[in-house]
């Protein structure tokens, strides 16, 4: 059996960007993936929409979200800027993205549709969709050249006048949706995830696929990881398995589903956006791709039978909208979060050492996996990581580690 410092278990967004920050710093990784192939389960699924904490405005959470979401920019562009393919710039006045190159990140942007028809009188709507629209406004011209998104006074600051304006505004509006663009927007993840995974193993990571892992026992002052094809010995193990986290460690968990459907037919000039309302249940959204391709869906359901009488009623909506649009297929993402008293939901990442030397591991939202794995270094080895270092681009033999998107394998069906 082959000895590592660590042993990764789970190919998902984690234990990619886990196995990338740690063998950055020259320590022995292997990741041990069940399936035959990396991000096969819920990164595989996701809209690819980097949030940059829009969404996040309309949770009464003081904004704690909002500011994960906001240092996990902040970590993106600290650490890992030395990709020839990270195309995010920071500037005084918000993020740009450098269109020119065929880099991570996409010029499509998400729109934000607060529903107003039949609203008028709902008050607490009112003033939500107000504080929302001017923290957005306030993320779109943020100096990220200071580096400073956790801070959260600036978001803070003198709002009332101004959220007392705009609800008045609202109740003038006469369009059935007051909107907006936001600064979110989508991102190439194969890209991505593949010059992260080429990097790693030029930094030489080794790679398990097909293995999956039945337990995880004490050898000596190490950890032995008995798996279906292999075993292996480490010093540490982050367990990164998603809903499979229980069989491992004792930690509390819950799963949600997301219902998606993958569409074409959408005309040329269609925007992402999403339609938000007070009532949960009448929230879509729409992502688009290339070639008339594009993600709908909305809201996640703890019970997996509510999935597909929600997907009719999003589809439909819709085609309102574009009466050329087609159901290609749909999917129902699993999401797995770690629950704590009194938290329900939780859309933030979390790091828990759940035994000596092993740690379990949720992601919350993809965008989070740049500032996660920076945090995850921290936490062990007390130090930053290395913010610049030799970075590869994909390697054409190492692109089929990675599995496609759900709706990429779509388009290349009807190709």
């Amino acid at each position: 059996m082959k000895e590592y410092d660590w042993a990764i278990i789970g190919g998902g967004i984690t234990g990619i960007v886990l196995s990338e920050i740690l063998t950055r710093e020259g320590y022995s990784v292997v990741l041990i993936e069940k399936n035959e192939k990396l991000a096969g389960a819920t990164t595989r699924d996701f809209h690819e929409w980097i949030h940059t904490g829009s969404l996040y405005t309309l949770i009464p959470d003081n904004l704690r979200t909002l500011k994960f979401i906001l240092g996990a920019i902040d970590d993106l562009l600290e650490y890992y800027s030395c990709y020839q393919n990270m195309n995010l710039i920071p500037t005084m006045a918000g993020l740009k993205i450098d269109g020119q190159t065929k880099g991570w990140f996409q010029e499509n942007y998400i729109h934000f549709k607060y529903r107003l028809f039949n609203r008028k009188f709902t008050v607490p709507w009112l003033i939500g969709i107000a504080r929302s629209v001017i923290l957005i406004e306030k993320i779109k011209n943020h100096d990220w050249l200071r580096r400073r998104a956790g801070e959260l006074e600036p978001f803070k600051r003198a709002r009332l006048k101004k959220i007392v304006k705009l609800f008045f505004s609202l109740i003038c509006h006469k369009e059935k949706f007051y909107t907006i663009q936001t600064p979110d927007f989508t991102c190439d993840s194969r890209a991505l995830l593949r010059d992260m995974i080429t990097t790693s193993l030029e930094n030489r990571l080794d790679i398990s696929l097909g293995n999956k892992i039945n337990f995880i026992e004490n050898h000596g002052t190490k950890k032995l990881i008995k798996g279906f094809k292999e075993n292996f010995i480490a010093e540490k193990v982050a367990v990164c398995a998603g809903s499979d986290i229980q069989d491992f460690t004792e930690v509390k968990s819950s799963t949600s589903y997301a219902p998606i459907a993958v569409v074409s037919g959408l005309n040329a000039h269609s925007k992402s956006f999403v339609e938000l309302d007070y009532y949960p249940k009448n929230c879509i959204n729409l992502v688009t791709k290339k070639n008339g391709f594009g993600l709908a869906g909305g809201i996640s359901f703890k019970q997996k039978e509510k999935c597909d009488t929600y997907l009719d009623y999003v589809v439909n909506q819709h085609k309102k909208y574009e009466p050329t649009l087609k159901e290609e297929t749909r999917y129902i993402g699993v999401k797995t979060e770690i629950t704590f008293k009194n938290e329900p939901r939780s859309y933030i990442y979390h790091i828990v050492q759940t035994d000596q030397n092993v740690w379990s591991i949720i992601p919350g939202k993809f965008t989070l996996g740049f500032s996660l794995a920076p945090e995850f270094f921290r936490k062990i080895y007390n130090k930053n990581p290395r913010k610049t270092y030799k970075t590869f681009v994909a390697k054409e033999e190492n692109n089929n580690l990675i599995a496609n998107t759900v709706w990429l394998d779509s388009l290349n069906r009807i190709i």
